[in-house]
């Protein structure tokens, strides 16, 4: 297709605003807590609130996903997804900000679905790694530019700026959306809307592997990540101002990993390739959990491998997510696997608010450990599912 690459940048920066949106409250959560006065269960509440709010929405949007050009639910699903940045930044409550990131979440969570639905229309099967690998760049340049650069801000304005920002750099970004991405509109399906063109879909035994593999794939990733800065911070008495470096070494890593690592899944297979990624994944997850005390230079080194690692096995795994469901399913089947990552996301926070306890004594987290031996665990049910999974679209 003409101007492919210059869509998927386009895609990818699409994705760099999204990501910067979600991860925010990541490296500001001790500033969060302290704000607003409260606990690890209640903050990992406002991290659910995004992910659960997209996932409903994502599913109820595979009822009419594909009545419509792509290139038109994504242009308002972005703009919706900037008002609610903007939103966030007026939320100098919890309860404020937990109905924002509901609000922000409603439309983000359409976002990942529509993007990868246009790259798969857009780019066959056997090239598919590789433009994976450019849309994952979208990750990197939000831990080098976008967390660091939000830290920042948030020390030498407000911590509601870096929100602001985003908000603003998204609507502005409808502009080259509009002119260049094409309309996508061979699929639109004009049959009526029911109930039966999902349950057809969720049927079906392969689709039900793929999703459950998401569904665990991302409960494992996400329910370690997400207090990685808080246990950086209180348990290995790291400077918030510090932690930003985390995400830069991260980030620079997959940015320059991502690339290399797409053409490694379309050479060696999507199945072989992921299972080499989730494998090399444990050793820093159950590395960092375990850390009683460490260096900052020690901590950035594991870091960036794990960023690394968790990178590689989600350009594999979304690569293998998107062939298994033909042609005809695959807008409704990518709007629910983008469904299901929301809703996976949002019951990993939660869970893991429940297994993590601030001792009021030391000021520490208790039991990351415990969530680390989960996230191996999962992963090793990935690989089961992941192997399941049989190829439709090619």
């Amino acid at each position: 297709m003409k101007n492919e690459k210059t869509i998927l940048y386009l895609l990818t920066f699409v994705w760099f605003c999204s990501i910067v949106d979600f991860l925010l409250l990541l490296p500001l959560g001790t500033s969060f807590m302290q704000l607003y006065k409260i606990e690890p269960r209640e903050y990992s509440w406002l991290i659910a609130a995004y992910s659960i709010s997209g996932g409903i929405s994502a599913f109820a949007a595979a009822f009419y996903v594909d009545k419509f050009d792509r290139k038109h639910v994504l242009l308002v699903a972005f703009f919706l997804f900037g008002v609610g940045s903007n939103l966030c930044s007026f939320a100098h409550n919890f309860e404020f900000m937990f109905f924002a990131r509901l609000f922000t979440g409603m439309f983000g969570g359409l976002l990942g679905g529509v993007t990868i639905a246009i790259v798969s229309d857009m780019v066959p099967f056997e090239r598919r790694g590789k433009a994976m690998g450019i849309l994952n760049l979208g990750f990197g340049l939000a831990s080098i530019l976008g967390i660091p650069f939000a830290i920042f801000i948030s020390e030498h304005l407000d911590i509601f700026a870096p929100f602001r920002i985003i908000g603003i750099l998204s609507m502005l970004l409808i502009i080259p959306l509009y002119i260049i991405i094409p309309n996508f509109n061979k699929h639109i399906n004009k049959e009526p809307v029911s109930l039966h063109m999902i349950t057809s879909i969720l049927k079906n035994r392969n689709i039900q592997n793929a999703l459950l593999f998401a569904f665990f794939l991302v409960l494992g990733h996400f329910m370690f990540i997400s207090f990685i800065n808080p246990y950086l911070v209180d348990n290995l008495g790291f400077d918030i101002a510090d932690t930003k470096w985390m995400y830069v070494v991260g980030g620079l890593s997959v940015t320059l990993t991502s690339p290399r690592i797409g053409k490694f899944v379309d050479t060696l297979g999507k199945l072989k390739s992921f299972q080499v990624m989730i494998v090399l994944s444990f050793i820093p997850i159950l590395l960092i959990s375990h850390l009683e005390e460490a260096s900052i230079t020690l901590a950035l080194f594991i870091c960036a491998f794990m960023f690394i690692f968790n990178s590689g096995r989600m350009i594999a795994a979304q690569t293998l997510i998107t062939g298994a469901a033909t042609e005809e399913q695959r807008g409704r089947f990518l709007v629910i696997r983008s469904s299901i990552f929301e809703l996976s996301e949002g019951c990993a926070a939660a869970i893991g608010g429940m297994i993590l306890t601030h001792n009021k004594t030391t000021g520490k987290l208790e039991n990351y450990h415990i969530i680390g031996y989960i996230a191996v665990a999962l992963g090793l049910l990935c690989i089961y599912l992941a192997r399941r999974i049989v190829i439709k679209s090619e």
